[in-house]
This record gives structure tokens, sequence and C-alpha cells, in this order.
């Protein structure tokens, strides 16, 4: 009988711990393949009072290893009285391109686009979960390798696909912290993760094997994009130091 109710004991106790033991990295309960990471690029703003929320995700969903995760910080919200410190025109550019090219009416704080595919707001863990659980996990169809002198794209264009856009984008590693001196945020510390200084189109790639004079000193992400540099992704490599 005590042996009955030792091995009853465990089996619940093991029913109990099995979500937290079993439980993905980066709060999310969807397997990870590494071999096809999702290119999570967050638009945030220091004057955007949800935006804090999203960075805490960004941070956290970057624990992943099927993750690339990168902040562009945008100028949206400057009209409310607090210029962005580290925003660039052309982030804002980037953010209105992706809208239009997913359908959508306009850019919004925060927004997460996943691999060009697909958007939403980053607020959530469950949200995102929700729109991260639609990735495709077949390999990419092109293949990025850092090469001494540059990088190299390989591999076939998908079916109807005449060429890609090859987008390098720069950004600084880790946590980016600032408080910024007026707007929602006023006072509030803020974190960005892996914060975007600068992206660049390097060339198109028609297939096969081609090499792309890319500098790439610090930190960076090489992106392949169908159709141009707001398109799906279609490979992707990132560089973290």
């Amino acid at each position: 009988m005590r042996s009955f109710l030792a091995t009853f004991a465990s089996a619940l106790l093991l029913l109990v711990a099995t979500p937290a033991a079993f439980a993905q990295k980066g709060g999310m309960d969807v397997p990870e393949h590494a071999a096809r990471p999702v290119v999570m690029e967050l638009f945030s703003s220091q004057s955007c009072g949800n935006c804090p929320a999203a960075n805490a995700n960004i941070i956290k969903l970057s624990e992943r290893s099927d993750v690339i995760a990168i902040t562009y910080p945008v100028n949206i919200w400057d009209y409310l009285g607090w210029d962005d410190t580290f925003a660039k025109p052309e982030f804002s550019e980037r953010q209105k391109r992706y809208n239009r090219v997913l359908g959508y009416r306009g850019p919004y704080t925060p927004q997460v686009v996943y691999s060009g595919r697909l958007h939403g707001p980053g607020t959530s863990i469950k949200d995102i979960e929700e729109r991260f659980a639609k990735r495709d996990i077949s390999p990419y169809a092109a293949n990025v390798s850092f090469e001494k002198d540059g990088v190299l794209v390989s591999g076939a264009l998908p079916d109807k696909v005449e060429k890609a856009g090859v987008i390098v984008v720069h950004y600084r590693p880790g946590a980016t912290k600032v408080t910024p001196g007026g707007g929602t945020n006023k006072g509030k510390a803020m974190t960005y993760w892996n914060l975007v200084t600068k992206f660049e189109q390097v060339g198109d790639w028609k297939g096969g094997a081609q090499k792309y004079a890319v500098k790439c000193p610090s930190a960076c992400v090489v992106l392949v994009q169908k159709n141009g540099p707001e398109g799906m992704v279609i490979g992707a490599l990132q560089k973290k130091q």
C-alpha cells in the first residue's frame, strides 16, 4: 500500500511539474527549429506607452535558437513632444513599406514583422506565439555564409520569383538603455534589444552562388528578401558580435 501511494504521489507531482518542465524557451510552447530562424523585426518608439512591454518580450524571445530579434527605433510619435533619440527616417520608411507589402493600412508601435510574412503588436507573448506558430519550418531557399571579405548567398530561387534583395542590418548587440526626457515614457527607463543603427541593400540575388562585398565589423544580420527589401525572408544569417 505504501509503495502504491508513493508511486501515485510521484505521478501526481510529475503531472503538476510537466508544463514548466517542458516549457519552451522564450515563454512560448512552440518547438525550436534552429535551422530556419524566424526574423522578428520590432518597430518601437520612446514615445509609445506599450513599447516597453514589447521590448521586454523581444529580449525574452531572443533566448531561443530559432529567433533573430532586432529593434528599429522609429519617429512616428515625435509630434507628441519628444524626439526619439535613436530613430532615423529610413527606419520609419522601412516600416511603412512593410505595411504596404503586408496589405495593412499603416504603421503602428509596437509592431513586430515576422520574416516579412506576418505582423502583430508584440505586447503579448500569447499573441506572439499565435503568429510565431504559423512559421514555415522548411529549409530556407537561400543559404547565407560569411566569407573573409564578404557574404556568399547560394541556392535556388523559389518558383515564380525572379530576384531577391540582399539586405544587411547593422545593430548594437544586446541591451541599450535610455530614459526619455519627454512623452508618454518620460523619466521611465526603457531597454532596447539589438538596436538597429543602419540597414542597406547591397544587391540582388538571382539564384546560384553570388558574393557580396559586405562590411560587417560588428553585429549584423543578412537578410535575403523575396522581390525586394521588404519581401518575405527566404534566407537569413546573424553575426552576433
